[in-house]
């Protein structure tokens, strides 16, 4: 399992991120707690950790972690802004969705007005998922704000199944995601768009629509120890590559490696 995690301290990660860099990919530093209970240890790392990061990185954070807390999230937000460290919001598990949106939109608003600072994360084995893509990128252009999205099958597929939220079928969840690939691209205005997948017709459909577009319309992201080597070659084409790289004590990583590992069993699931 240590294949797919930098280690348990900023020094480990610091040290794989350098790594990444050397590859000539982006780093996306994870603090992997899911299910913290504790908000200012949270946000207590993430101050230390950006203190060790440059605009070369950027940081994945996920709400929960922080107890959905305005403050502590807007802060840490701030900081990053101030290094020009881009913020992922990381998906949330069903129960949570509604705050999420709310949450993300509003941290977006407030911190998307310059540039894409922030990016939320759309998880497209939800069947309500290309309605909300669609409904946010109409909202955030018509307020004139940057709009930056992280597009995912979705990360908890495994535990919400059975909720009739998600699509049953792996092919519709496929022609979901590459539906929202396709309007993204028609859409373009002030969006900064991640393709997280290792799916390849997905991989393809994004780098086609790079060469379609007289801009690159996205960027391209996958898991630290997955894909590497279609990845390695994606770089060597000129698309621009990240790498999520999770770190964090070993113990309260267990949620977060879980659902790794599920994913790596059979890679053809909804997760990532």
């Amino acid at each position: 399992m240590f294949k797919y995690i930098a280690g348990n301290s900023i020094k480990h990660t610091i040290k794989c991120s350098h790594k990444v860099l050397m590859n000539n990919k982006i780093p996306i530093i994870n603090f992997a707690i899911e299910e913290s209970t504790n908000k200012k240890k949270i946000y207590n790392e993430h101050q230390k950790l950006l203190k060790n990061l440059n605009n070369k990185h950027k940081i994945a954070i996920k709400l929960s972690s922080f107890e959905f807390d305005k403050i502590l999230l807007n802060n840490t937000i701030q900081n990053a802004n101030q290094k020009n460290i881009q913020v992922i919001i990381d998906a949330e598990k069903g129960i949570d969705y509604d705050k999420y949106n709310d949450i993300s939109n509003e941290i977006i608003l407030n911190h998307n007005k310059e540039k894409c600072n922030v990016i939320k994360t759309y998880q497209m084995y939800r069947k309500d998922s290309f309605q909300a893509l669609k409904e946010d990128s109409t909202f955030f252009s018509n307020k004139d704000i940057f709009f930056g999205t992280k597009i995912v099958r979705g990360a908890y597929w495994n535990s919400e199944n059975k909720n009739n939220y998600l699509y049953i079928n792996k092919e519709d969840t496929d022609s979901n995601y590459n539906k929202g690939i396709i309007y993204l691209s028609e859409n373009d205005y002030k969006t900064y768009n991640i393709l997280a997948t290792h799916n390849k017709e997905s991989i393809n459909l994004g780098k086609l629509m790079n060469k379609y577009k007289e801009k690159k319309i996205f960027d391209f992201a996958h898991l630290l120890g997955m894909k590497e080597k279609l990845y390695n070659k994606i770089v060597m084409e000129g698309e621009n590559v990240h790498v999520y790289v999770p770190y964090g004590p070993y113990k309260e990583m267990l949620p977060y490696l879980f659902r790794r590992l599920y994913e790596n069993k059979d890679t053809i699931k909804y997760i990532f």
